[in-house]
């Protein structure tokens, strides 16, 4: 046998006669702990006994003497004489009451004053309710706040209500806010002497050429410019008549229009493109102008219409200067429009500015009545009900200032014996370290229904309720084999770990999840994963695991091994039980066993493959729980929608399979077996492709069919 050995078989073909058998075939020098149904039976007895891992202490006698101490001990006939602990744990708990009682004198002082200052505040005049914009829906927010003013400095004389309300009445009520300065005029395009008469001089062409002649009596140079563009299209003929021109004749035409005179011609684009971004910026300029709300921006608006409209005009007079360079452009200026308007914009930022800073003198001389609404109302309205205050939680904080530094001291001391305690009880061999341990394990599972709990003076414990009825006539199947496993674990642990005892162990665990949920099968692998990984590790006792179960799902997880972690050497076998009654099994290497749906897959992917595919019975049911399982994860399946996709010759085929998944909805999906259809496998597995296409999953269906 290897390391870690995994048997599976279904109930009944024989699993717990192995288990048992192994458990027989004792060995000199071999130790063999057995987990089944009759080890939960006898460690969980009516009596609520369960007997203690090692019922042998061969500690230090001064330890168990420090333990007794600690824990307290009843003698022989004798009354419980409590130890140390539960003696500081009552001075904890005498002090926790003691502080309560003082801190609930002072919550009831706070409240007291928390409602008197609230009706006061309610009463104050309306004018002075602005002071309390923030503070008018909690009371608690006003109260810090009364207390926060108490503690700041007071000013030298304090304003009585008729001074305050006097100031009220002089500054204005109504919300005033800033307005915002208006932005000034840019700069507009102002041309040069040499811009000046490039516009107002023609652009002429060379009249050096044997062309010069022609053209200054034609008068047009630009019109024998704009023809040389039809020459090149016309690939060197002419585009009146159509016959070759000469290549002297074409670049005579083309000379006639030199570098200088383009540059020329650049220089006016130039001028363009600077006249039209001064246009984009006064546009820009005048948006804001008419989302301002300043008294003044209408006016300024209709001072800019003559300045746009001539800067409209000149742009146009330079399009045209580029369309006929020899053409002659006079830009009128812009003479005094620009000054008119930039006096306009100063003179309104001079009033917006002025007035800006009035109102942000009125606002800071709220923002100063305020404060003195606050000094008033804390020492002229509500300053008899904070003394009250004062008196009545004078002496509970005295009590809270001696109290809580003894409670804290209090409570370290019961934590140090508390540690004192575990350090102790773990360098001795008994149940109480095993009993700690499990505790631990079902806190971290979130079990809080139950705890074990050591008997005084005896190598037992028992399971009790939180309010300490027992509870092992109480436990559900699930809860019984939990702590069994828990207690075999432990024990099996404590025995791998103990080098003083000689001899191999090995450990048979037969079927430890028969009732239990998932969740108690994700917990029980993990236990059983530090199992295999003790034993494979070779650092102690431990030498080989037995595993037998009948759980498909949970021989998968079982025999699943992290990365990083070492499986070991493993066998696999799988029992079989035939019709005679006899068990067979066969042995593998690698793990057999998959996973239920890929099993029903498998069924499917086989029928279809099959040369002779006559509809068996547990076809349709392989179908139906495959559509049952997949589409309940993938968010369900609207039948009608998916049969109305699907082609005419198909439709009753799915219509058949999708009303097995109808019934099956309201029925176990995993042990009903049935067939409400007989003919030939073809027409079926055909109709279960459809299914899959038509609901939009038709990868998921070629995933699963391929080998």
């Amino acid at each position: 046998m290897k390391q870690v050995t995994f048997l599976y078989g279904p109930n009944g073909s024989g699993k717990s006669s192995i288990a048992k058998g192994l458990r027989a075939a004792q060995e000199h020098g071999l130790t063999q702990e057995l987990f089944d149904k009759d080890f939960v039976d006898r460690l969980l007895l009516p009596d609520q006994r369960i007997p203690g891992v090692f019922v042998i202490r061969d500690g230090d006698p001064d330890i168990q003497q420090r333990i007794d101490e600690l824990a307290g001990k009843q003698p022989d006939g004798g009354r419980r004489q409590p130890g140390e602990i539960e003696y500081a744990a009552n001075v904890v708990d005498g002090l926790e009451k003691s502080i309560e009682k003082q801190k609930r004198l002072v919550n009831e002082a706070d409240s007291r004053l928390s409602v008197a200052c609230w009706e006061k505040r309610k009463k104050l005049p309306r004018p002075m309710q602005q002071a309390f914009k923030g503070f008018l829906g909690d009371s608690g927010k006003n109260l810090a706040e009364v207390h926060r003013v108490r503690a700041s400095p007071s000013p030298e004389g304090l304003k009585n209500s008729e001074e305050l309300l006097a100031i009220y009445a002089t500054l204005e009520s109504e919300n005033t806010k800033e307005l915002q300065r208006l932005q000034k005029l840019p700069n507009l395009n102002e041309l040069s002497a040499e811009q000046i008469d490039l516009l107002t001089q023609p652009i002429k062409s060379k009249d050096e050429t044997n062309f010069g002649d022609f053209v200054r009596q034609v008068g047009n140079s630009d019109w024998v410019r704009q023809g040389l563009h039809y020459l090149e299209a016309s690939r060197n003929r002419c585009p009146f008549c159509q016959q070759s021109i000469d290549a002297d004749i074409e670049a005579s035409l083309v000379s006639l229009f030199d570098h200088f005179y383009e540059d020329q011609v650049s220089v006016v684009r130039g001028i363009l493109k600077s006249e039209e971004g001064v246009s984009a910026e006064i546009d820009e300029f005048l948006t804001t102008i008419r989302t301002s709300t300043a008294e003044e921006a209408p006016g300024i608006l209709k001072a800019t219409e003559p300045l746009m409209q001539q800067i409209t005009l000149r742009i146009e007079q330079v399009k045209r200067k580029i369309e006929a360079p020899s053409s002659e452009v006079d830009l009128q200026g812009f003479g005094t429009l620009q000054a008119e308007i930039n006096k306009l914009i100063s003179d309104a930022n001079e009033r917006i500015d002025a007035s800006n800073q009035l109102l942000r003198n009125k606002q800071l001389a709220l923002e100063s009545l305020k404060a003195e609404v606050w000094q008033y109302y804390v020492h002229s309205v509500v300053d008899n009900d904070l003394a009250e205050y004062d008196g009545a939680i004078n002496a509970p904080i005295k009590a809270l200032a001696n109290l809580e530094p003894k409670l804290s001291d209090a409570r370290n001391k019961l934590t140090q014996k508390r540690n004192e305690l575990s350090g102790l009880q773990r360098r001795l061999t008994s149940a109480v370290p095993t009993v700690e341990a499990i505790n631990r394990t079902l806190l971290n599972l979130g079990f809080l229904s139950f705890s074990i709990q050591h008997i005084d003076n005896d190598d037992t414990y028992k399971l009790v309720r939180p309010d300490g009825t027992p509870a092992s006539q109480t436990l559900s199947e699930g809860e019984r084999t939990l702590i069994s496993l828990l207690y075999y674990f432990h024990k099996l642990m404590r025995i791998h770990e103990d080098q003083s005892a000689p001899g191999r162990v090995v450990a048979v665990i037969d079927d430890p999840v028969s009732s239990l949920d998932g969740e108690m099968l994700f917990v029980i692998n993990l236990l059983l994963r530090k199992i295999f990984k003790s034993c494979v590790d070779g650092t102690g006792r431990l030498e080989q695991v037995f595993l037998l179960t009948h759980n498909a799902y949970f021989f998968k997880e079982s025999e699943f091994t992290p990365k990083g972690i070492s499986p070991g050497d493993r066998s696999f076998f799988v029992l079989t039980k035939g019709a005679d009654g006899r068990t067979t099994y066969k042995h593998y290497e690698q793990s057999p066993i998959k996973s239920n749906y890929t099993q029903l897959w498998n069924q499917v992917r086989a029928a279809s493959k099959s040369e002779n595919p006559e509809m068996s019975a547990w076809l349709p049911n392989a179908m139906r729980r495959i559509i049952e399982n997949y589409f309940q994860i993938a968010g369900g399946l609207d039948t009608d929608k998916v049969i109305a996709r699907i082609p005419e010759s198909d439709r009753w085929a799915c219509q058949a399979l999708l009303s097995w998944y109808n019934d099956g909805s309201h029925t176990s999906p995993w042990d009903i077996d049935y067939s409400s259809i007989s003919s030939d496998a073809t027409t079926h597995i055909r109709a279960f492709q459809r299914v899959f296409e038509a609901s939009g999953h038709a990868a998921h269906y070629e995933m699963m069919m391929a080998e």
